[in-house]
């Protein structure tokens, strides 16, 4: 009950952050931003990341960087709840992460999977 609660209050604060329906290409723009900025956040949480950005991250005190970081807490919440889904991913997928093709091709068929689920 408890993760129903805060999806919803999670939910309820996206929606205020976003008081106007955003065009579609703010909106691709905003959801391009939080996720290089949910991915920067966890390489860097895994000590994996470069020593220059190649993005901007959401301005400090924005609206984007509001829901970024509520973003990352959910995050970390369902992490938390279900470690053995985000854990070993390579091996769930059963690919070599040895070849920057594979990891790319797998990255492309996920994604294309999430979209198309809606």
């Amino acid at each position: 009950m408890e993760v129903l609660r805060r999806s919803s209050v999670f939910a309820a604060e996206v929606m205020e952050v976003f008081d106007r329906s955003p065009t579609d290409k703010e909106l691709v723009s905003q959801a391009k931003a939080l996720c290089r900025d949910y991915i920067n956040c966890r390489l860097i949480q895994a000590g994996v990341s470069w020593s220059k950005p190649e993005y901007n991250a959401p301005v400090p005190g924005g609206k984007l960087a509001e829901v970024s970081t509520i973003l990352l807490r959910l995050g970390d919440e369902l992490e938390y709840i279900r470690p053995n889904v985000y854990r070993n991913i390579a091996r769930q997928l059963n690919i070599s992460l040895h070849s920057e093709s594979v990891v790319s091709d797998a990255f492309l068929a996920v994604a294309a999977q999430i979209f198309t689920a809606g």
